[in-house]
């Protein structure tokens, strides 16, 4: 019965492959029932020379038996060993028998942050950064592993999280030249990626049940406080499958701190060459006290100002502004740079790329064409937005407006356009619509005025399909001919919409005065996103305190849409708000006000793309470079709509880019991204609680002295395959010795 007890006590122990040593227990009873069978085999004849046969083997008998019973006995062993050692059994790391005669085993991955903070400079001899000081770390636990036994798998945390050994590999020394080949990356962290990525590689792994996860990164707040849910629910995963450990390396700078330019744009959404434009750069630092700095403001790379203090930046600062007074029409870059002292000088400078207007283009659809002009259904928006007519460079507008009928909106190229008005418009088709829509999601703005052609079910089925009004038309709002007229709900000194802004204090413009008899209702269902700008005092006499909007703004894509309740001429049964001077500041404020450069796709982040607009003319195949004029590819392929167009693939370095296109020459911004830029850092116990309070081992930026810590158990298979070896050698002699004959 021994033999049944030690193949149970064996099977008790950790296996790498566990069938293995089964089959080789279940083989081991091939050489007794081949012995068995052989006994049988013979029959028992009695004839006279038998005799003296039969007393020699009397003489040999014992001896024999012992040598078969050896000969088994090496036989059975040898297929047990066998299955064995394919099985790989494993022993304590720390057991004499693992230490003398065993190799460790093991599956460790590497999780190292490479995003941008992490170029944040040490004084660390031989790790001018902080990737560098987490490159040499994980190096340190590569030259602790054993080579053969143990497997590595590396994942980089930068976004997007990427395993550049995502299949474990044994051979560590490919692996420290993978690490050497890590680059500093300019993209945030993606963390709940990477431990994503660990897990997916661990998971796959199933001949490894000895699994290290090891993190490497700084520690940021910003990291590792994103994605909050995602990151515990993965770091429960990791902990029942990491059973040997996880464990984090901060290779922060104690009291590290950063100054960034965090965000830039213009502070209207247009800017002209006939106005100041103010901009706007919110500037922000992290891990001191707030103090003052200064910000240098550049045009086309020339300084513009001897540097603007910003009051005690910190966390919360607050934005600063420059004005400039003046720009000429095209493409201009200006820069804010903050003039500190950190260690992370990547997002010390952000830089925009805008797009000044000359002429801005609008275009006038009319539902109702009048004699003389002035009748029609947008002959006063049309004054009102461009009074001194497209050619006069001296009027302060830099609108200019042209008008069509309804019935020619078809043939129109509206591409050529910034902001397409509808004034009155009955019906609207289907093709229409949809080419509407693709026009405010390529970044244009649609302005829809209602008057007396409007239907709500043409409306309803066309440009509420293709998200072009707020919510559904439902009734028309009409005053009785005995009841006083309905009235703007517009206070001066009140709340007002960003886009009512210059209203603001003023009491007199109009507002609160312009009488208002007809309007269409429309609904705006509960989880909307549009904004309301404006609202109608609830109609005199009605029972609710309720306000209809009467103008509302939502975004579809790159554009905006503007939705006007009322009638945009001065016809007696809707307003006669057009006799107040604030129509015409009010309709400049509306289409300026949503109306973009055209420039968002001048800029961009790095890991996003640079997607050429299809209305943008080409002469050839338009060629991107970088500040060090090295090309950058550009792929010819195809939108949702199916216009070919070109788009680079997401942006790895951030700069100044140049895109020629046969026809013009445009510079296009890559700024790093600002959620990056807080480079405080958690204490442990924040550090654990981020990732849900799982046991975990924290270290500094150096491997512990003990480095049983990081040791796995022991692969006691080779040692086992020797032992096979020598059996074999053994069960070989003793078949020769002893199936020779012999003098009796």
């Amino acid at each position: 019965m021994k033999p049944i007890f030690l193949v149970i006590e064996m099977s008790a122990m950790v296996f790498i492959s566990p069938a293995f040593f089964w089959a080789g227990a279940l083989l081991m009873a091939a050489p007794i029932l081949i012995h068995i069978i052989n006994r049988r085999r013979f029959k028992r004849v009695d004839w006279a020379a038998m005799d003296f046969l039969l007393r020699a083997m009397k003489r040999n008998r014992r001896r024999l038996r012992f040598e078969q019973i050896l000969l088994l006995a090496t036989r059975c062993s040898l297929l047990l060993l066998l299955g064995l050692a394919l099985a790989r059994p494993l022993g304590c790391s720390q057991s004499s028998l693992a230490q003398l005669a065993a190799a460790r085993t093991g599956l460790h991955v590497l999780v190292i942050d490479n995003s941008y903070p992490m170029a944040y400079q040490t004084d660390r001899p031989g790790a001018p950064t902080q990737l560098d000081q987490a490159k040499a770390l994980a190096k340190e636990i590569l030259s602790r592993l054993s080579s053969g036994g143990e497997s590595v798998a590396i994942v980089t945390a930068s976004r997007p999280a990427r395993a550049v050994i995502a299949t474990p590999s044994y051979d560590l020394h490919e692996a420290e030249a993978v690490i050497d080949r890590i680059e500093q990356s300019y993209a945030d962290t993606d963390e709940a990626g990477a431990l994503t990525a660990a897990r997916d590689i661990a998971t796959a792994a199933t001949d490894q049940p000895n699994k290290n996860l090891y993190l490497i990164d700084n520690s940021r707040r910003a990291a590792w406080e994103r994605d909050p849910d995602d990151l515990r629910r993965t770091a429960a995963q990791l902990a029942t499958i990491f059973k040997a450990g996880i464990t984090h390396f901060n290779v922060g700078t104690p009291g590290q701190w950063n100054d960034a330019v965090v965000d830039l744009h213009a502070a209207q959404p247009l800017v002209t060459d006939r106005f100041a434009t103010d901009f706007v750069a919110d500037v922000r630092g992290y891990g001191t006290e707030a103090a003052d700095a200064k910000v240098n403001w550049t045009v086309d790379g020339q300084p513009m100002n001897a540097g603007t203090l910003a009051d005690h930046i910190g966390p919360d600062a607050s934005p600063i502004t420059f004005t400039l007074s003046s720009l000429a029409g095209g493409i201009h870059v200006i820069t804010a740079a903050v003039a500190g002292g950190d260690n992370l000088k990547i997002d010390d400078t952000r830089a925009r790329v805008v797009n000044v207007v000359s002429q801005l283009k609008v275009l006038i659809v009319e539902g109702e064409r009048g004699i003389g002009g002035l009748g029609s259904s947008g002959a006063f928006l049309d004054i009102a937005l461009n009074p001194a007519g497209a050619t006069d460079r001296n009027s302060d507008s830099c609108v200019a407006t042209e008008r069509i009928s309804d019935l020619e909106l078809g043939d129109k190229i509206l591409s050529d356009y910034r902001c397409i008005c509808l004034c009155g418009v009955g019906q609207i088709q289907e093709q229409e619509a949809a080419d509407l829509e693709k026009f405010v999601r390529q970044g244009g703005t649609l302005m829809v005025f209602m008057g007396d052609p409007v239907t709500a079910e043409n409306y309803n089925a066309t440009l509420l399909k293709h998200h072009l009004l707020p919510g559904p038309l439902t009734r028309r709002v009409t005053t009785g001919a005995d009841q006083p007229p309905m009235h703007f709900a517009f206070d001066p000194n009140g709340v007002l919409h960003p886009l009512l802004a210059d209203f603001r204090g003023h009491d007199d413009t109009g507002m609160e005065a312009a009488e208002i008899y007809t309007y269409w209702q429309v609904d705006l269902p509960p989880d909307s996103k549009v904004e309301r700008v404006l609202d109608f005092l609830p109609p005199p006499g009605s029972k609710t305190d309720a306000r209809d909007p009467a103008i509302t703004v939502h975004s579809l894509g790159s554009g905006r849409v503007v939705f006007y309740a009322t009638s945009a001429d001065p016809n007696s049964e809707w307003t006669t708000f057009m006799a107040h001077q604030a129509y015409p500041a009010l309709m400049h404020m509306l289409v300026l006000g949503t109306v973009g450069g055209g420039d968002e796709w001048l800029n961009v982040t790095v890991g996003q793309s640079i997607t050429i607009p299809p209305d943008v003319k080409l002469t050839t195949a338009p060629r991107l470079r970088d500040a060090d004029q090295a090309d950058y590819p550009l792929q010819q392929t195809a939108d949702e709509d199916g216009q070919t167009i070109y788009r680079s693939a997401p942006m790895r370095k951030p700069g100044i880019y140049s895109l020629s296109t046969g026809v013009d020459t445009y510079r296009i911004a890559v700024n790093v991204p600002s959620d990056d830029a807080d480079v405080r850092m958690l204490d442990d116990a924040g550090l654990k609680k981020a990732l849900g309070d799982i046991d975990l081992r924290l270290e500094g930026d150096s491997l512990p002295a003990e480095t049983a810590q990081i040791q796995p158990e022991k692969d006691l298979g080779w040692s086992v395959m020797a032992a096979v070896f020598l059996l074999v050698a053994s069960e070989c002699f003793m078949a020769m010795k002893f199936g020779h004959d012999r003098k009796t």
